[in-house]
C-alpha cells in the first residue's frame, strides 16, 4: 500500500511540473513572460554606424583629413589606421568624441586602411565602416596670402597654448571664429563653436566669447541674447566646442560679459556682468564642474562711479583678472562701446571677490593714451601671457577714429606692464594683425 502511495504522489508531482513548463513554454518555445505580457526574444539594439567616411589628402605630405556623419546618440567615434599589407591587430587607434573630423599624419606613404566604428553612451559598437586611400607624397608648394588688413573681431580674447596663440571675440551673427597666429601679426582663421552645437541656434547676438582649459578640457564660455553659456571641447583651442545640455549658466537672468579665473588653490570664480543699476561687475564661485554658480557667493566688485567711467551710460563691463605676487588686479572698460571715450582701468584686491580699490591713474587706455595709437573707442579686451613670460593687452577699436560712426570693430595689441611697485600701464608699438590664407601655388 505504501508503494501505491508513493507511486501516486510521484505522478501527481511530475503532473505539476509538467502543467509549470508548460506556463513558462508556450508558443514556438521563443517566448518570454513578464507582469502577465508576452512577447517575443527582446529586441537586439543596433547602433547606428558612420555614415560618408572619408580620407581627403591635403596640402602636406603623409597628411589625412577624415570626415564622417553620425546619428545624434553616438558617443564616440573608434578611427583605426594601418598599412596595406600590415596587419589589422597592428592599426593605431584613435577615440575622437564631439568632433566628425580628425586630422591623421602616418610615417610611411602608401596605402591604408581606415574604419570608424560608432559607439553608444552604453559603449555598444556598431558595424564596421572601412575605406581605403593613399596620403600626398610631398608637400604641396604654398604661399601666404593676406586676405584682410584688420583682425575683424570685438570683445578679443587671446591665449597661449602649445606654440600657438589662439584668439576669439565677436565677429559672426551666429557662432564664433578662431584666429591662430605664431607671431601675433599673422592670423589664419577657423570655427570654434556652430551655432547648432549651442542653445539659442538662430540667434544673431552672440558675444564676448573666452576660452580656458580646465582639467583637460577647453571651455568656452559666451553671450547669446544677453544669457552666459558654456561649451567644451576635447580636441583642442579650435574646437569643435559643443553644448551636451543646451541651455544658458544662469536661466532666469541676463548677464553678459564672462570671465573664468581659477585661484591658486583650484576655485573656479565667474566674473560678470549684471544689470543691477546699469551694467555692474559681479562675481560668483563656480561649482567644480563649471556649469553652474554657486548664488549663494554672488558679490558686487565694480560699478561705474568715476568722471571718466560716466561720459555715456553706467556702464562697466568687460572683466579679466590676473593674480601677481599676491595681488589680484581686475581690469574692466567704462562707458557705452559706442562712445569714442570707452576705455580700460583695473581695480586690485588682496582677494577674488574684493572689496576691491580702483587705481587711482585710470585710464590706462584710451584715445588719448600713446597706446591706442590714434584709434578710438579702445576697450574691452584681455590680458595674456605670450611665449617669453611677457604680458600683452588684446583690445578692439572703432573702424573709424576720426567719424561718429562706429563701422565695424577690429583688434589690436599692445604690451602690457608691471611697474616696481606693482601697477599696471599699456604701452609700447601697437600690433595691428591682418588675416592671412594658405593658398596653393598652382
Amino acid at each position: 500500500m505504501r508503494h501505491i502511495k508513493e507511486s501516486l504522489y510521484m505522478l501527481k508531482l511530475v503532473f505539476i511540473l509538467s502543467l509549470a513548463l508548460c506556463a513558462c513554454d508556450r508558443g514556438d518555445g521563443n517566448s518570454l513572460e513578464k507582469d502577465g505580457e508576452e512577447y517575443e526574444n527582446p529586441p537586439v539594439v543596433v547602433v547606428t554606424p558612420v555614415t560618408n567616411l572619408k580620407a581627403e589628402t591635403t596640402q602636406k605630405a603623409n597628411e589625412l583629413r577624415l570626415s564622417w556623419n553620425v546619428s545624434s546618440d553616438i558617443a564616440m567615434v573608434e578611427i583605426a589606421y594601418w598599412m596595406d599589407g600590415a596587419e589589422e591587430s597592428e592599426a593605431i587607434t584613435e577615440k575622437v568624441r564631439g568632433n566628425h573630423f580628425l586630422l591623421i599624419t602616418v610615417n610611411e606613404h602608401g596605402l591604408y586602411h581606415i574604419s570608424a566604428t560608432a559607439l553608444d553612451n552604453y559603449g555598444r559598437r556598431s558595424e564596421v565602416i572601412t575605406i581605403t586611400a593613399t596620403p600626398a607624397k610631398e608637400d604641396a608648394p604654398t604661399e601666404i596670402v593676406q586676405v584682410n588688413s584688420k583682425l575683424p573681431i570685438a570683445d578679443p580674447y587671446c591665449f597661449y597654448h602649445d606654440g600657438m596663440y589662439y584668439a576669439y571675440g565677436t565677429g559672426w551673427a551666429s557662432g564664433f571664429p578662431v584666429y591662430t597666429s605664431t607671431d601675433l601679426v599673422h592670423w589664419f582663421e577657423a570655427r570654434a563653436l556652430q551655432n547648432t552645437d549651442s542653445w539659442g541656434a538662430g540667434k544673431n547676438t552672440w558675444w564676448a566669447p573666452e576660452v580656458y582649459e580646465f582639467k583637460n578640457l577647453f571651455y568656452m564660455f559666451y553671450v547669446i541674447d544677453e544669457h552666459i553659456c558654456v561649451a567644451y571641447s576635447v580636441n583642442g583651442p579650435t574646437g569643435l566646442f559643443r553644448q551636451n545640455e543646451k541651455l544658458p549658466l544662469m536661466p532666469s537672468e541676463k548677464n553678459i560679459d564672462p570671465h573664468l579665473f581659477i585661484d591658486d588653490d583650484g576655485t573656479p570664480y565667474l566674473y560678470f556682468v549684471r544689470f543691477t543699476g546699469g551694467n555692474v561687475i559681479w562675481v560668483a564661485e563656480m561649482n567644480d564642474d563649471l556649469k553652474s554658480i554657486k548664488e549663494n557667493t554672488l558679490t558686487e566688485c565694480i560699478r561705474a562711479t568715476d568722471e571718466w567711467e560716466l561720459q555715456q551710460g553706467n556702464i562697466c563691463e568687460g572683466p579679466s583678472v590676473i593674480k601677481r605676487n599676491g595681488m589680484y588686479y581686475l581690469l574692466y572698460s567704462a562707458n557705452h562701446y559706442q562712445c569714442k571715450d570707452y576705455a580700460v582701468g583695473y581695480a586690485t584686491s588682496d582677494s577674488p571677490v574684493g572689496p576691491w580699490k580702483k587705481y587711482e591713474g585710470n585710464p590706462i587706455l584710451r584715445r588719448d593714451k600713446q597706446a591706442a595709437g590714434g584709434l578710438a573707442g579702445v576697450g574691452h579686451g584681455a590680458p595674456f601671457r605670450c611665449a617669453d613670460g611677457s604680458w600683452k593687452y588684446i583690445f578692439h577699436a572703432h573702424e573709424f577714429a576720426d567719424k561718429s560712426e562706429v563701422g565695424k570693430r577690429t583688434s589690436y595689441i599692445n604690451d602690457l606692464h608691471f611697474s616696481a611697485n606693482g601697477e599696471i600701464s599699456i604701452s609700447g608699438e601697437l600690433i595691428s594683425p591682418v588675416v592671412v590664407e594658405e593658398h596653393v601655388v598652382e
